[in-house]
C-alpha cells in the first residue's frame, strides 16, 4: 500500500509540474492533509487529491492507471488533458455587477389579451407593435387550448423585427405560438398586407388556414361561412399550385354544400385536383340531389364528376384553356347525350369524415342521399370524350403558350376546333373586311392576305406555296371558298397583283376532284371561259351560258357547281395562256370531247356575235381535241336555229353582218353565203394559229457543255438526266420545242420530266419549279433557293 502511494505521489507531482510549470509539492513534506478542490477527480484519499488541483476538470484515474474523461480512457496524462482542452469551452466571463445587461433581440412581450375572433380589420397590439388583422384568432389564452391555439396571435409572445421571410425557421406542423420570434413577425406582415403575397412560404398560410377551419367547423360559425368560403377560394386563386393547400382547401371548400351554398351552379372555372381517394363531397351531393329527384347529369354534372376522380388530370391545354375545353365539352356532350345522362341508382347513402389540416379534431357528416362514389359504368365514356377535347385543344393551346395574345384573335381562333369557330368575334370582323374588298365575287389577293392578318413578302411575284396553304386553311374556317384552289384542280400559282373568286361554302366547300363528272365539268368550264375570253372581254350573258350549262350537268352537285362556277370568275379574271390550257385537253376522255366544244361554242354564241378571234379559238379548240373542222360549222348552223342569228365581225375590215329582216322562220335560218365567207376568213387566218399554239423556231443556242461535263446527279434527290434538264432551265428559258428536242436527247418523256421536276420541287421547297407556258421556265420564285443547291451546277 505505501508503494502505491508513493507511485501515485510521483505521477502527481510530475502532473503538476507539467500543467503549472513549477515542481508540485511532495506528498511527505504536507504536515496535514488539505481539502480537496471542487471537482477534482476523486482519489484514494484525501491529501492524494490535492495534487490534482492543475488537473482539467473531468480527468480522472482509473485503479488500472489509465486516464479518464468523457467516457474515454488515456495512456497518457498528456492525452487525457489535450482532449479534455479541445472538448471543452471556455466559460464566458462574468459580467461586472455595475455593466448594464444587454437588451435582447426581440421586442419585449407585450401584455395579455383577452381570447377572441377578429371578424373584421381591427387594429391590436403585438408585442410593442400594433398591427391590423381580420379573420383570425387573437389573445391569450387562461388555459390549454388545442383546437385554437395552432392560429391564435398571443400578444404576449415575442416577435422579432429581422422576420424570416424565406421561412428558413418554418417546420411542416406549423402553430403560431411555436413559430420562431422572426417568422411571427414576417406572418404579421403577411396578414396586414392583406395576405396577398404569392411568394409567401405556405408554412404562414397554412396556420391562418387553421384558423378559418376550426372557425367555421369547430365554433360553428354559420353566418360566417360565405366569407370564409371566399377567403378560400381567393387563396386557392393564389396558392393553388400547391399541391398540399390545394388538397387541403379544397376539401375544406366541399363542405360549402352543408352551409347553404348551391351545388347545382354551371360550372366556371377548373376544380382543383382531387388528391383524396374519394369524391368531394360538393360533387357527390350534386349527384345525389339529381338521383333524388329523378333527373338526368347534364354536362356540367358530368364534368364535375369525371375531373373530380383522383385519377384523372388537366393535362395543360385543358389547364391553360379551360374556358374553352367547357365550350367543347358541352357542345360534344350534347351529341352523345341530347337528353341527359341517366344513371341507376346507388343503394349507399353518402357518408364522409373531415380532419382537420391542423390534425387538432375531426368531423362525422351524414346525409340521406345516394351516393354516386360506387358508380363506375358511365365514366368510360366521358373520359373519352375528355380525352379528345384535350388533344383537339393541344394545337390551339401551343401556340398560346408561344404567344398568349393570340386568344381571341383570329390567328388564335383559326386553330380551334370545328365546333368553336362560329360565332367567333375575330371571324365576323374578318369576313366583313374580306366583304369590302370583294367586288362581284373577286378580290385582290394582297387584300384577302391582309384581312387573314398574313404578311407578304416585298417584291414577290407569286405567293410561296406555305402562304397559300394558310390562305385555304384560313378560308375554310371562315365557311369560305376560293378559286383558283389547286386542292380542287390544277391552277397556276397565285400571284400577288392577281384576284381570287370567293364564295361561300361550309368548311371552304371541298370536292372530290377526281370525282369524273366534276372533272369533266372543270375542263368544260376551262374552254368554255377560254372561248368567252378570246375576244378580250366576257360578258354577262357568257357567264350565265356557262352557269346554264353546268346546271344542266347531271351529277353535278350543288357545291360543285359553285365552285365550278366560281373557277370561270378567276379565270375571266386571270385568264390562263392558251396554247398551256388547251395542251391539258389530249388527256380529255374521247366521249367528253365533243360537250368540251359544244361548250365552247355555246360561250361564244352567248353574246349574239361571233369575233374573229373567236372563230381562231374554236378553230384551234377543235384541233386540239381531235375534232374535224366541219363539226365546228355544223355546231355554228345547229346553234343559229336556236338562237337566230348570229352577228359575225369580218376579220379584215370588221364590218358588221346585217341581220335578215325578215322574222325568224323555223327553218334554217343561216346564210349560207355568210357561212361560206365565214369558212374563207377563217382560213386566211389558220396560218396565224401558228402564232398561238405553234412556238417559233428557237434561236441558236450557245453550245451544250459535253454531257461528260455532268457526270453525277447535280441534285439530291433527281436522276443525272433529270438534274441535267433542271441545270439547263436554270441557264435560260427555253421554248417548248427546244425543251422537248433536249428531253429526247436525254431520252426522257417531255411531260414526264416536268411532272418529276415539280415533284421534285413539292418534296424539296413545298411547291412546283417549273412553268410551262409559252415557253419551259423555272419559276423566278425559287431559282435562288434551287441555284446554291447544285453541287456541279
Amino acid at each position: 500500500m505505501a508503494q502505491l502511494e508513493g507511485w501515485l505521489s510521483r505521477v502527481a507531482r510530475r502532473f503538476g509540474e507539467m500543467m503549472s510549470g513549477a515542481p508540485a509539492p511532495d506528498l511527505d513534506s504536507q504536515v496535514a492533509p488539505q481539502r480537496p478542490a471542487q471537482g477534482a477527480p476523486p482519489t484514494s484519499s484525501t491529501s492524494q487529491s490535492s495534487n490534482f488541483d492543475a488537473v482539467p476538470q473531468g480527468v480522472s484515474l482509473s485503479t488500472n492507471g489509465r486516464y479518464l474523461f468523457g467516457g474515454y480512457s488515456f495512456s497518457t496524462i498528456e492525452q487525457a488533458s489535450d482532449y479534455a482542452r479541445r472538448m471543452t469551452k471556455p466559460a464566458a466571463p462574468a459580467v461586472p455587477p455595475s455593466r448594464p445587461q444587454q437588451p435582447a433581440a426581440s421586442t419585449p412581450k407585450g401584455q395579455r389579451a383577452p381570447s377572441c375572433w377578429v371578424k373584421e380589420a381591427t387594429s391590436v397590439l403585438v408585442g410593442t407593435r400594433n398591427v391590423t388583422i381580420d379573420m383570425v384568432y387573437y389573445g391569450t389564452p387562461a388555459r390549454h387550448d388545442p383546437a385554437h391555439d395552432k392560429s391564435r396571435i398571443d400578444p404576449t409572445l415575442p416577435i422579432d423585427p429581422r422576420g424570416d421571410r424565406s421561412g428558413d425557421t418554418l417546420t411542416y406542423w406549423q402553430s403560431y405560438d411555436r413559430l420562431d420570434p422572426r417568422a411571427r413577425w414576417t406572418y404579421l406582415d403577411w396578414l396586414e398586407g392583406g395576405r396577398t403575397d404569392p411568394t409567401i412560404p405556405i408554412g404562414y398560410v397554412f396556420v391562418f388556414f387553421y384558423g378559418l377551419e376550426q372557425r367555421l367547423l369547430v365554433d360553428d360559425a354559420k353566418e360566417e361561412a360565405p366569407a370564409i368560403f371566399a377567403e378560400l377560394r381567393r387563396l386557392l386563386s393564389i396558392h393553388g399550385e400547391n399541391y398540399s393547400f390545394a388538397a387541403y382547401a379544397s376539401k375544406l371548400l366541399a363542405l360549402s354544400c352543408l352551409y347553404g351554398e348551391s351545388s347545382d351552379e354551371p360550372v366556371r372555372q377548373a376544380p382543383p385536383h382531387n388528391y383524396e381517394m374519394e369524391l368531394p363531397l360538393n360533387v357527390r351531393v350534386r349527384l345525389g340531389n339529381r338521383i333524388e329527384r329523378n333527373e338526368p347529369f347534364d354536362a356540367d354534372d358530368c364534368l364535375l364528376w369525371v375531373l373530380s376522380l383522383p385519377d384523372v388530370y388537366l393535362r395543360t391545354p385543358g389547364q391553360r384553356c379551360f374556358e374553352e375545353l367547357l365550350d367543347l365539352w358541352r357542345v360534344r356532350f350534347a351529341v352523345r347525350n341530347p337528353e341527359g345522362l341517366r344513371v341507376r341508382r346507388p343503394k349507399t347513402k353518402i357518408r364522409s369524415q373531415y380532419q382537420a389540416a391542423s390534425n387538432t379534431f375531426f368531423r362525422s357528416i351524414e346525409m340521406d342521399l345516394p351516393d354516386i362514389s360506387g358508380t363506375q359504368a358511365p365514366l368510360t365514356g366521358l373520359r373519352t370524350i375528355l380525352d379528345g377535347c384535350m388533344e383537339d385543344l393541344s394545337t390551339y393551346s401551343r401556340l398560346l403558350g408561344r404567344d398568349p395574345e393570340a386568344r381571341g384573335k383570329l390567328r388564335g381562333d383559326l386553330l380551334l376546333p370545328l365546333e368553336l369557330r362560329r360565332g367567333r368575334a375575330s371571324f365576323a370582323e374578318c369576313r366583313s373586311a374580306l366583304a369590302l374588298s370583294t367586288v362581284n365575287g373577286l378580290a385582290a389577293v394582297v387584300d384577302v392576305a391582309r384581312a387573314l392578318g398574313l404578311e407578304l413578302e416585298a417584291g414577290a411575284e407569286k405567293l410561296p406555296a406555305g402562304t397559300v396553304r394558310q390562305i385555304g386553311v384560313a378560308l375554310d374556317a371562315l365557311d369560305l371558298g376560293f378559286e383558283p384552289d389547286r386542292r380542287y384542280g390544277p391552277a397556276a400559282a397565285l400571284r400577288t397583283d392577281g384576284r381570287i373568286a370567293l364564295f361561300p361554302a361550309s368548311l371552304g366547300g371541298a370536292v372530290d376532284p377526281d370525282r369524273g363528272a366534276y372533272a369533266a365539268a372543270r375542263g368544260m368550264v376551262e374552254v368554255a371561259m377560254l372561248a368567252a375570253v378570246s375576244d378580250g372581254t366576257v360578258a354577262s350573258s357568257e357567264m350565265h351560258a356557262i352557269e346554264r350549262r353546268l346546271r344542266s350537268t347531271p351529277d353535278l352537285k350543288d357545291e360543285e357547281i359553285t365552285r365550278l362556277f366560281a373557277c370561270g370568275s378567276a379565270l375571266a379574271a386571270d385568264p390562263p395562256k392558251v396554247r398551256a390550257a388547251l395542251k391539258k385537253l389530249a388527256d380529255v376522255a374521247p366521249e367528253s370531247r365533243a360537250a368540251l366544244a359544244a361548250s365552247a361554242v355555246e360561250a361564244v354564241l352567248a353574246d349574239g356575235r361571233v369575233l374573229p378571234d373567236e372563230v381562231r379559238f374554236l378553230e384551234a379548240l377543235h384541233a386540239a381535241l381531235g375534232l374535224p373542222a366541219s363539226a365546228l360549222y355544223s355546231a355554228l348552223h345547229r346553234s343559229g336555229e336556236d338562237v337566230g342569228p348570229v352577228e359575225v365581225v369580218s376579220a379584215i375590215d370588221e364590218r358588221t353582218v346585217p341581220l335578215p329582216d325578215e322574222p325568224k322562220r323555223s327553218g334554217v335560218s343561216i346564210d349560207a353565203a355568210r357561212l361560206e365567207r365565214i369558212r374563207g376568213e377563217t382560213t386566211q387566218v389558220s396560218a396565224m394559229l401558228a402564232s398561238i399554239f405553234v412556238e417559233d423556231e428557237p434561236e441558236p443556242a450557245p453550245a451544250l457543255p459535253p454531257k461528260s461535263s455532268v457526270t453525277a446527279s447535280a441534285f439530291a434527290g433527281l436522276d443525272a438526266p433529270h438534274s441535267d434538264l433542271l441545270v439547263r432551265l436554270l441557264a435560260r428559258p427555253m421554248s417548248r420545242i427546244e425543251f422537248d428536242a433536249f428531253a429526247t436527247e436525254l431520252r426522257l418523256m417531255p411531260d414526264g420530266a416536268i411532272e418529276t421536276l415539280n415533284e421534285w420541287g413539292f418534296d424539296t421547297l413545298g411547291e412546283p419549279i417549273v412553268e410551262d407556258d409559252d415557253d419551259v421556265r423555272v419559276s423566278s420564285e425559287v431559282i435562288d433557293q434551287i441555284e446554291p443547291m447544285g453541287v456541279a451546277a
